[in-house]
């Protein structure tokens, strides 16, 4: 009935979180939407038996032009990153095509690789100092060869920027197939490929309000493209990619943008003092140019330690004595410092 393959796809479970436990562990802001946001999806809740509408898609578009600097046509709207993400999986790839993305990377990268059926090569990654690099001489000389190249920038989990804009290039005129730029935490750095869309048919940049605009319950992404890319990105999607209260709040944000960058200044000076207080405690923080960090202690299990102790934070591929943390509020970072603290 279903295709083979699909049965070795893992399980999404969604963690259940106990009373007063920390939540640290999904790279959500720990600050809510401000009034006029929530205020503007409330609006919407009454009109919740009509789908949206193209109005409130132009305007949408038109908010994501004006804070991207890109024309409406390089622009496409889906349900999250994710959903885009998901899209580009099925508008490229057959079962048995190859897909190439850094060993260490954003984990959904291999959920859809393993369910569209194909063959994933995970490209070295590995510490250097308190940063991590990239084999990118390996990346560009696998993309070649790849239906589909997919890069997180930054990287999750190591907090690390992999590929200059110059070696981005590099790797679009080499690549074979569609190049994924994943630039989720775009707010953090500043630094974008955006610009190389118009030129590139073969790039697919993808955003997210859900980090520095406080939106991830909202489920609300974009991908920047070459028109004819985007148009065939839009095909992928269905007629109403995501809900009313859901572009209102979009809209919102994004013609007052300004407290976005508010809630990135808290999140940098924040995340410095976690990597402080960590390494005083024992533990070894990598760099981040995130709103998480990358931790390796010497205690095995450290993930379910810690969420005995009443905080969330969340494996990563490393090893069970590795753990990526969330920049939360200043308390939820004492108390993650703490409760590791107490760990042997």
């Amino acid at each position: 009935m279903f295709k083979p393959w699909i049965r070795e796809a893992p399980s999404m479970v969604l963690r259940e979180y106990g009373d007063g436990v920390a939540r640290l562990d999904l790279n959500e802001s720990p600050y809510t939407p401000p009034s006029f946001v929530i205020e503007a999806a409330a609006r919407e809740l009454e009109r919740g038996n009509r789908y949206p509408d193209g109005n409130m898609f132009r305007r949408l578009y038109e908010a994501l032009s004006s804070y991207t600097g890109l024309p409406r046509d390089n622009i496409v709207v889906g349900a999250g990153g994710d959903d885009l993400l998901r899209a580009a999986f099925t508008g490229t790839v057959e079962p048995g095509d190859k897909v190439v993305a850094p060993r260490y990377s954003f984990g959904m990268y291999r959920v859809y690789a393993k369910l569209a059926g194909t063959v994933f090569v995970g490209v070295p990654v590995e510490p250097r100092g308190e940063w991590w690099v990239l084999d990118e001489e390996r990346l560009i000389s696998e993309s070649k060869r790849a239906r589909l190249v997919l890069l997180d920038r930054p990287n999750n989990p190591t907090g690390s920027m992999f590929l200059s804009e110059k070696r981005v290039e590099e790797l679009l005129e080499e690549a074979k197939g569609l190049v994924v730029i994943d630039e989720a935490y775009y707010e953090f750095t500043g630094s974008t490929v955006a610009g190389l869309v118009e030129a590139h048919e073969n790039l697919v940049v993808l955003r997210t309000l859900s980090k520095a605009f406080c939106l991830a319950g909202f489920r609300v992404g974009y991908a920047l493209a070459h028109p004819e890319t985007a148009e065939k990105l839009r095909r992928l999607l269905p007629p109403f990619p995501t809900s009313r209260p859901s572009v209102a709040a979009a809209i919102a944000a994004l013609e007052n943008p300004g407290y976005a960058r508010e809630v990135v200044e808290k999140a940098v000076a924040e995340r410095e003092r976690l990597r402080r207080m960590l390494s005083e405690a024992g533990a070894k923080p990598y760099g981040s140019h995130t709103n998480f960090v990358l931790v390796e202690t010497g205690i095995r299990g450290v993930v379910e330690k810690l969420y005995w102790e009443g905080v969330a934070v969340r494996a990563v591929p490393m090893g069970d004595n590795w753990f990526r943390a969330t920049v939360g509020l200043p308390e939820e970072n004492h108390r993650l410092v703490e409760a590791f603290s107490k760990l042997e």
